[in-house]
């Protein structure tokens, strides 16, 4: 048994390569090719993969052009539960979480409005970035960031812009295309012919909008070795002048970590084990055990971030449009 689950989690990490790196909506029968296993066991495997957390996507998410852009808030509510509920019904509301932490609400809206409490941070969200979650364990990761924090040049740091903006910028997007994003948003292996035949749209139009799909949207396939459920899911908030250092260094994490800009803020939102950034009955032999809230003070103190604070998500909602 102990060798099939290892054959099983080397199979995982494999499926989620083929997804990232080849095709999104590479066939069964290459993904059994690609693993030299028969094309019965790559289906279960990546049903496996799919039922336990361990891989979730392809899904697609829009950039941010001005015919697409939708606008993010951080506010605390009153009634955080209460607020919840409220906008689980709003069409507007595209998502929103309910955290601990700093603030209590995460809405992302198609247009502003007006809510009600105190809102920290508000504006139009940039494009996604979803890290490629390396092949590491835990301990690996913090020791590569902790060396990376070490060797920070501020005289030699090179900036890449990973996270862009098209807030300016219009691309072409009709109600078809609105369609097939609802159709693809949370499943892009989703098949075609029933999607064709429950919106009356061409072979060739979702051929076309797949094609493109890359310059309309931001693709991602999260990976969790564990299952997600096995981590807490933080969401950081940073003001850095070095964004795309703080990119490249929470992409050492070995689950996949999605970050965004609003108002000028970069935020990161990541899935970390829970002995590594909180535990109970703190003594110093615990603090040294807390190496999230460790690199976060390096960082502090190497005056690379200005300020960073996160809370966690407890729950949230997402709507297909």
């Amino acid at each position: 048994m102990g060798v099939r689950s290892k054959n099983c989690k080397s199979q995982y990490r494999a499926i989620y390569e083929l997804l990232w790196l080849k095709n999104p909506r590479i066939y069964i029968k290459d993904i059994a090719s690609k693993l030299g296993i028969d094309h019965r066991t790559a289906s279960n495997r990546l049903n496996e993969a799919y039922n336990q957390g361990i891989i979730t996507g392809p899904q697609i998410r829009k950039r941010s052009y001005s015919n697409m852009k939708e606008y993010v808030y951080f506010v605390n509510s009153k009634n955080p539960f209460k607020t919840y509920l409220k906008y689980s019904k709003d069409e507007n509301v595209i998502y929103h979480a309910r955290m601990l932490g700093f603030v209590n609400t995460w809405i992302t809206a198609l247009n502003k409005f007006h809510l009600d409490g105190e809102i920290l941070y508000e504006g139009y969200r940039s494009d996604y970035h979803l890290s490629f979650a390396p092949d590491y364990s835990w301990e690996k990761s913090i020791q590569l960031m902790k060396k990376k924090i070490e060797n920070f040049d501020k005289d030699t740091y090179n900036v890449n812009t990973i996270i862009e903006t098209h807030w300016n910028e219009s691309i072409p997007w009709d109600s078809e295309c609105e369609t097939l994003y609802s159709e693809f948003k949370y499943d892009l292996r989703s098949p075609i012919t029933p999607i064709m035949k429950r919106n009356l749209i061409s072979g060739q139009k979702i051929y076309e909008f797949l094609e493109r799909l890359p310059d309309c949207c931001n693709i991602t396939t999260s990976y969790f070795p564990e299952g997600i459920s096995a981590y807490d899911p933080y969401l950081f908030i940073f003001e850095t002048d070095y964004e795309d250092f703080i990119i490249e260094l929470f992409s050492l994490l070995p689950t996949s970590c999605f970050f965004f800009k609003v108002a000028g803020r970069l935020f990161a939102y990541a899935h970390i084990e829970k002995q590594l950034i909180r535990c109970e009955g703190l003594n110093m032999a615990n603090v040294k055990q807390l190496h999230i809230p460790l690199v976060l003070n390096e960082l502090l103190e190497k005056g690379i971030i200005k300020w960073e604070d996160h809370v966690i998500v407890e729950y949230f909602w997402s709507k297909d449009f």
